[in-house]
């Protein structure tokens, strides 16, 4: 269970530090590995959580804060990297709590490792943060990585210092140059960059003597190693000698220190034509990552063309200044944070700063745009992907909207999709950030306004903050007649109706979103009459009208398979299995929310596989106790890490109640107890798997 990512190149050396780092988690539940910018902490941190996994039973998790720029959104970045999600069915006292508090609540009993990744530019925020989760956590325990220290009580630093190598002035023996760290990390680059080389007789004091200008600092190692490809070690030397005016036969304990990484970063950028540097410091914007089509779409222009990207992406790439993220199906590139930084300070100090942050703004809204546009379609779950792998990207293009003069219209539309998708992945509070600032600094007004307010008031009703929110709503409806804009005003209407069934308003509820479909049929509007006929099956299901309820979902389902979104569909699914279910026909839900779980799986959706994982076991108590106890354990397991409980969602609650007392009435405390735990203990996968079927104890 976890996040780790996956490993890129080799890791070389570091014995020492990882022993004393394991060490150290068993003496104390908060450790910081400081050090050097290019030193390697990031690597040693993930070398070390990957061995210690087995002592974590409820996972090792990395959370990358190199993209958070603002320390306002550390807590949410955390808790979407735990993957918690802050979504309700309408229960106040629980939607209403902060996210720091769910995300307190989720690690309170668990054994976890939490790996906070660049700290620096947060450090406060951090400190408060490791602070607050390692009072509530008693068996939680926190790695992070930092230039400095966090300051934090019980706090335990592991230097990492640069690679150990031997004194070159002592010519030692060709075994102890091979055996150091420093240089066994050279060979490994190099022998990456060129088929073939070894550490010899011939070139050892060379690679010695290179490791030492360089300080043994990883980073700057593995810049000089990749030169090997077009040049002996020897002549890699004396170019890095010969650019700081330095004789190749002065003795290294004589030089003057370079100051790796910074100073092989500098030198790498010297020995770039001028477009391998414009493309470099144009990179830099991106933050988390980029594919080829975003660096065409951000960086051509003004002496770069359109076909020239890849070559010069590639230069890049053999340079080791971009680096290729693990292979799998996607292509994706990043810059390693010091190389990026470096890279900003050159788009910082040229002329082009501006236009190119504002490309990339431009680039990222009209994805987000899009998106949106194309939510009704075969492609909704492409863009849903899309937008979750770019979050960094949009995070960075909203700030810079939200930030410049003059962009007011710009802005509100960027903060608006950028709180839809927030919606669509359960993270309610970064949504709320966005469009609070939008709507409180900028005066956008017409349709952009409009849209803003309503999805700010949908996110308010999914939080519980209910009067905010049908303030917000009152204030579209009057915008919206006012302009003429009548999509905005059935969107308001359609989330008046959902705050009125959180609150228990049925009667409202049926009229606002009776109105609400209506008028989105006259307007052939696919996006709102499915939701709306998502809600209103929920609503017929909480008065007891469960063919009401079944007709509303089918026609959702089949409105969502018309137009191809996946997305949709696996939603519909559900409510139909469910309005089937409680019309006693428990053999005929159980395909509709295998095909719901099978979609949810395929979508990543953990809320909605725990949802459906919980409502297998329901519809499977009649067919198969065991296999009924094993989902509604493994659904337990499911609750607790995405943060949440079937006792905080309104409706299911009294239904979970009914299963569990029927099975242990049938299979006695023992045997559920047993069967409870076993589906509990599953992984993410093996969960999925027994909801499917396709385990021997996964009933009929």
């Amino acid at each position: 269970m976890g996040n780790l990512p996956a490993g890129g190149t080799r890791f070389v050396g570091r014995e020492r530090e990882s022993r004393e780092a394991t060490a150290a988690l068993r003496r104390g539940r908060l450790l910081t590995l400081t050090g050097d910018p290019g030193v390697g902490k990031t690597r040693l941190a993930l070398r070390i959580a990957g061995r210690a996994q087995r002592s974590f039973p409820d996972g090792v998790w990395f959370v990358e804060l190199a993209p958070v720029r603002d320390a306002e959104l550390l807590v949410a970045a955390v808790a979407e990297a735990l993957e918690i999600y802050e979504a309700s069915l309408g229960t106040r006292q629980d939607s209403a709590r902060s996210l720091l508090e769910l995300l307190v609540d989720h690690l309170a009993d668990k054994r976890m490792l939490l790996i906070l990744d660049n700290c620096e530019h947060l450090l406060d925020a951090c400190a408060r943060l490791a602070n607050i989760l390692l009072r509530a956590g008693r068996n939680l325990h926190i790695m992070t990585t930092s230039r400095q220290t966090l300051g934090v009580v019980g706090e335990q630093v592991l230097p990492v210092r640069p690679l150990p190598m031997p004194d070159p002035e002592k010519t030692p023996s060709l075994a102890a140059v091979s055996g150091s760290d420093a240089v066994r990390l050279f060979a490994d680059r190099a022998a990456t960059a060129s088929r073939g080389f070894r550490v010899t007789e011939a070139n050892q004091g060379a690679v010695l003597r290179l490791c030492h200008r360089l300080e043994g600092n990883p980073l700057a190692i593995e810049l000089a190693a990749v030169r090997v490809r077009a040049m002996s070690v020897d002549r890699v030397l004396w170019r890095l000698d010969d650019y700081f005016g330095l004789l190749t036969e002065g003795s290294s304990t004589h030089l003057p220190p370079l100051q790796a990484p910074r100073t092989a970063i500098d030198w790498s950028s010297g020995l770039c034509s001028p477009v391998q540097r414009t493309l470099w410091r144009r990179l830099a914007v991106f933050e988390g990552g980029f594919d080829l089509d975003d660096a065409e779409a951000v960086c051509t222009g003004d002496g770069i063309a359109t076909d020239d990207v890849l070559d010069i992406l590639t230069d890049l790439i053999d340079m080791s200044i971009v680096v290729r993220e693990p292979p799998d199906r996607l292509c994706r590139y990043r810059l390693p944070e010091m190389i990026r930084e470096y890279g900003q300070e050159m788009l910082a100090r040229s002329h082009e700063e501006t236009r190119v942050r504002d490309r990339h703004r431009d680039h990222y809204f009209a994805m987000a745009e899009r998106a949106m546009t194309e939510f009704m379609t075969p492609r909704q779950a492409l863009w849903l992907s899309r937008l979750r792998r770019e979050h960094p990207n949009l995070r960075t293009a909203a700030d810079h909207a939200l930030a410049a003069p003059g962009e007011d219209t710009l802005a509100v539309r960027i903060a608006t999709d950028l709180g839809r998708y927030c919606i669509t992945r359960g993270l309610l509070s970064e949504g709320r950030h966005w469009l609070d600032r939008a709507l409180e600094h900028h005066r956008a007004s017409g349709h952009a306004r409009a849209d803003a307010l309503w999805v700010a008031g949908r996110l308010g009703i999914l939080q519980g903050d209910t009067a905010a929110a049908l303030d917000l709503l009152d204030q579209c409806q009057d915008l919206a007649e006012l302009i003429g804009y009548p999509l905005a005003g059935r969107r308001a209407v359609q989330c008046a109706g959902l705050a009125a069934l959180f609150e228990g308003r049925f009667a409202d509820a049926q009229a606002l979103m009776t109105r609400a479909l209506e008028s989105s049929r006259a307007a052939d509007d696919a996006d709102g009459q499915w939701l709306t006929l998502f809600h209103l099956s929920i609503l017929h299901s909480a008065l007891g009208d469960h063919e009401a309820a079944l007709a509303c979902a089918e026609r959702s389902l089949a409105i969502s398979r018309e137009h191809g979104a996946a997305f949709s569909e696996a939603h519909a699914l559900w409510a139909t299995a469910i309005a089937t279910w409680q019309l006693g026909d428990a053999a005929g839900a159980r395909p509709l929310l295998r095909a719901a779980l099978d979609l949810k799986h395929t979508l990543g959706d953990r809320w909605g596989m725990t949802f459906c994982l919980e409502s297998l076991a329901w519809a499977t108590t009649d067919a198969d106790a065991e296999a009924a106890a094993r989902l509604l354990g493994a659904a337990d397991s499911m609750w607790r890490s995405i943060g949440s409980s079937v006792d905080r969602l309104h409706g299911l609650a009294e239904s979970h109640r009914w299963c569990e007392g029927v099975l242990r009435g049938t299979l006695g405390p023992d045997r559920f107890g047993q069967a409870f735990a076993e589906g509990a203990a599953l992984p993410l996968d093996a969960a999925v798997a027994l909801g499917l079927g396709r385990t021997a104890h996964a009933g009929s």
